[in-house]
């Protein structure tokens, strides 16, 4: 899919910014970012992420943008499979009845405890939830996928 260069060009218009501001905020050449912008180059994801900064918007519009997406898939590939929680069940179904979350926690002792169905407390290990709120994966995101080398990430990855 191609670049969505109206949006971005509009967004740029909205901040009061031209194509070589941007250039100059992300240390490039201003011809690079204009073919960038028209689809003749592709947009590396450091080069996404500070687009989102000088533009003020989030990093999953950039994103759905950089593709051309019209509807929202966030950075899910054309042959990867939407994410299913439960395979058979349809996309977004959560299964009914309680799962345990943050809210369940019961504090005493000084220590970490969930309480089960039959009202016993088993204690959580330490490093439960010591990750909450680091990292957020894009709606779409199979990080169990295999990567494609097609693409940027495994020449990035692996060879620079």
């Amino acid at each position: 899919m191609a670049i969505d260069s109206e949006w971005f060009y509009r967004e740029l218009e909205r901040k009061g910014a031209s194509a070589r501001e941007l250039a100059a905020f992300l240390g490039l050449d201003p011809s690079s970012v204009s073919r960038m912008l028209k689809g003749d180059r592709k947009m590396s994801a450091e080069e996404q992420d500070a687009i989102s900064v000088f533009l003020g918007v989030p990093l999953e519009t950039v994103a759905m943008h950089r593709r051309g997406d019209s509807v929202f898939t966030g950075f899910e590939e054309e042959k990867q499979k939407p994410y299913e929680l439960y395979p058979g069940s349809p996309p977004g179904w959560i299964p009914a009845g309680k799962m345990f979350g943050p809210d369940d926690i019961v504090y005493k002792d000084g220590k970490r405890w969930m309480e089960k169905d039959d009202g016993t407390l088993v204690e959580l290990h330490p490093a439960y939830g010591c990750m909450a709120g680091t990292i957020t994966i894009m709606p779409g995101v199979d990080l169990t996928a295999p990567m494609d080398w097609d693409e940027e990430w495994g020449e990035k990855l692996y060879n620079e």
